[in-house]
């Protein structure tokens, strides 16, 4: 019963699951399309293109990126951008179809990057982080919720069996 109550929250969670993956993907692919490029020239349309002076602190970082950058390392992380990409869209997925596995599977996928979230907000505070942090608690408490309204109402509409013990 309590499911058929959050199937739009549930398709909201599922709809925000579904962008994330998107722009991940998104994300990897640009990625993907640097492999056998010259980075610093990239580098220097991308700041030409964001109107930055060359000699700021973000230029710079963008060239020290560049340089740090390797195929593998591009490679590897497209692979971790895809394997995200698809985590997302089966969450999303069952989530959308109110799977029960989906629920778990959000509750755990929302709750192993709390402390991460946590720990980056200590070392450097910033009321982007907190969102995140309150967005990310938000949503796996709401799915807690959903997961333990659907196990009360499942027992109470389990049969009550009694067993008699004969001596």
């Amino acid at each position: 019963m309590g499911t058929l109550n959050h199937k739009f929250g549930l398709r909201a969670v599922a709809a925000l699951e579904v962008s994330k993956g998107l722009a991940v993907l998104a994300l990897s692919v640009l990625l993907l399309s640097l492999l056998h490029k010259d980075l610093n020239l990239v580098v220097d349309q991308v700041t030409d293109w964001l109107r930055l002076n060359p000699d700021s602190q973000v230029a710079d970082w963008f060239y020290e990126l560049a340089d740090r950058t390797t195929g593998s390392g591009i490679r590897t992380a497209v692979a971790v951008g895809f394997v995200y990409s698809t985590g997302r869209f089966v969450e999303a997925y069952g989530l959308w179809k109110q799977r029960r596995w989906a629920e778990w599977f959000a509750v755990l996928a929302g709750a192993i990057y709390l402390p991460f979230e946590l720990f980056a907000l200590i070392l450097h505070p910033h009321w982007t982080k907190v969102a995140v942090i309150v967005g990310n608690l938000a949503v796996v408490l709401y799915i807690l919720r959903i997961l333990l309204e659907n196990r009360r109402d499942a027992e109470e509409l389990a049969p009550k069996v009694q067993i008699e013990v004969r001596e």
